[in-house]
């Protein structure tokens, strides 16, 4: 199976990335997050990714789409000096249906590269801490919970 086509999002993706996002966050996130949480995501989300996407020194949001339909997102960011890294992955999500065919792998590279980089996973997610493991990223003993996110707890990888 081949990974999904992917391409750098534009200002009329909002709408697309924002319904993406909600729908990876539901399969991920239903059970380790208060049912509010998703509720306020899906209500303010849309205007985070307008303006994100609207951002003229923002960074790159990439979209992967399988036959039109997205599937897939990535995006990095600079992270700051007094990071561990100063690259930091802040979002990669993908669709269930996208699972093993290579379109999480394709986006981490778009995003990051083979980059030193460091980002945040929720502890409990054990497909995506095993995945960025895949990829040279270990946990280097950096945690903290998410209050808003009904304090889901979260870990620090780095490579």
């Amino acid at each position: 199976m081949t990974s999904a086509r992917i391409r750098a999002a534009h200002a009329g993706d909002a709408a697309a990335l924002h319904q993406l996002h909600c729908a990876t966050w539901r399969e991920v996130y239903a059970d380790l997050v208060p049912p509010e949480v998703l509720e306020e995501r899906e209500r303010t989300g849309l205007a985070r990714w307008e303006q994100v996407l609207t951002d003229e020194g923002g960074m790159t949001v990439w979209l992967a789409h399988r036959d039109g339909t997205p599937v897939g997102l990535a995006r990095a960011e600079a992270a700051g000096v007094q990071q561990v890294r100063s690259l930091q992955l802040s979002e990669l999500y993908v669709l269930a249906s996208e699972y093993g065919r290579g379109t999480g792998a394709h986006l981490l590279e778009l995003a990051v590269g083979d980059a030193p980089c460091m980002l945040w996973v929720a502890r409990d997610n054990a497909r995506a801490v095993a995945f960025y493991r895949k990829h040279g990223f270990e946990a280097d003993g950096a945690e903290q919970q998410v209050e808003p996110w009904g304090a889901l707890p979260i870990i620090r990888m780095v490579r």
